[in-house]
């Protein structure tokens, strides 16, 4: 990967970490309506494929760049999950607990779950919050559910990749038995980064021209915004729900994939345009060392800021004086959340190098011991007595 379009990268998944906290704050319980439009155009649900989309051309560079091992493979990936996810459920009981203490009345509507919170801190400890037609949520913390799909994404590529013949088989089948529909609906989303790698890989990238390379950046999105301007989401949406037989939603049957056929369309749009962006963003000269390195520092909180910036918002909303009516009110409150959430990043995903030491150290003790010597002779001993 050039120097280049790895720092594109970053920008961009801080980017749409920014759209996802946009898109709820457009809620009017926090704006009153004034950032409605958001809502409406449904940005923070895109913004989640463009996500996906790029995690799994990450995972997939990382694991076929370096070589790794089924082992390495799974500390890494668990070291990352877990270095957010915890912080991010103790946080979220945490705040949870305090703010329906003092201001209760902000917890009051179907974005806070108060019931059996040790069922909701296994399942987001074991990433089942969307198994079948479960729709777990962790508390106030809406944004939770991406990371079950997250999750079982990475450990399907782990098993596809490390795994052979029969084996890999049964294992993907058992898997997609347990996951049921909702997670398998955007998994092309993510297998389309995997593809574009292998595309990247192969100098397909490379070979093309500049205009051809201008071309595929530019034209996903006007495409996307075209789309848009013609609803193209609620058009798919619809023909999910007459497909169906009218007899049940797509929200009620498949929760948060209920837009699986949009969000597949904008996963293909984004793969070209990476594809686009791979040809273009060579080594990135004309960008000096102060804008990498700012543009590093704020992609290294975009899984914070993604996991902890709702349970913040909930929290701050149903203060006594805080009036969503208020613009200044509601850039305070975005100000104090952003800056909330890098904080709480320094505690969590920077600090990637410790929970990988943690998680290397057990997976070192889970090895099994190796035959000593003695032991060994001791059994032949054994053997030669019997």
């Amino acid at each position: 990967m050039t120097r280049g379009f790895s720092i594109y990268l970053d920008a961009l998944r801080f980017l749409a970490a920014l759209v996802v906290f946009a898109s709820h704050m457009g809620y009017d319980r926090f704006t009153n309506g004034s950032m409605a439009w958001i809502r409406t155009l449904n940005l923070g649900s895109d913004a989640v494929v463009v996500f996906f989309v790029l995690s799994g051309f990450v995972i997939a560079f990382t694991t076929f760049a370096r070589d790794r091992g089924p082992a390495a493979y799974a500390e890494a990936r668990i070291a990352r999950l877990y270095s957010v996810i915890i912080p991010a459920l103790i946080f979220t009981f945490a705040l949870d607990t305090l703010g329906t203490l003092t201001v209760p009345g902000a917890y009051q509507g179907w974005w806070y779950n108060g019931e059996d919170r040790i069922a909701q801190l296994l399942q987001g400890l074991t990433f089942t919050t969307q198994m079948w037609t479960d729709n777990t949520r962790v508390g106030s913390n809406g944004p939770f559910w991406s990371v079950a799909y997250e999750a079982w994404y990475y450990a399907g590529f782990g098993v596809a990749v490390f795994c052979k013949g029969r084996t890999r088989i049964l294992l993907l089948a058992l898997m997609a038995l347990v996951v049921g529909p909702r997670v398998l609906l955007l998994g092309p989303c993510w297998l389309l980064g995997v593809g574009l790698q292998q595309l990247v890989a192969r100098g397909h990238a490379a070979s093309l021209s500049r205009t051809t390379g201008w071309l595929l950046a530019i034209a996903p999105w006007a495409i996307y915004a075209f789309a848009l301007a013609l609803h193209m989401p609620q058009r798919l949406t619809w023909y999910t729900y007459k497909l169906l037989g009218e007899q049940i939603t797509p929200n009620a049957l498949f929760g948060f994939s209920d837009e699986f056929v949009w969000n597949f369309g904008i996963a293909v749009l984004m793969a070209l345009h990476f594809l686009g962006v791979y040809r273009l963003a060579r080594e990135a000269d004309w960008l000096g060392a102060r804008a990498e390195t700012a543009i590093r520092w704020c992609a290294g909180a975009t899984f914070s800021l993604y996991l902890f910036h709702y349970p913040i918002l909930t929290f701050l909303h149903g203060l006594p004086a805080y009036d969503s009516a208020k613009p200044l009110h509601a850039a305070l409150m975005a100000a104090v959340t952003l800056v909330a959430c890098f904080l709480l990043a320094e505690v969590s995903e920077r600090r990637l190098g410790f929970w990988k030491r943690l998680v290397h150290g057990v997976f070192e003790r889970l090895k099994p011991s190796p035959p000593t010597a003695s032991g060994s002779g001791s059994l032949l001993s054994q053997r030669e007595r019997g």
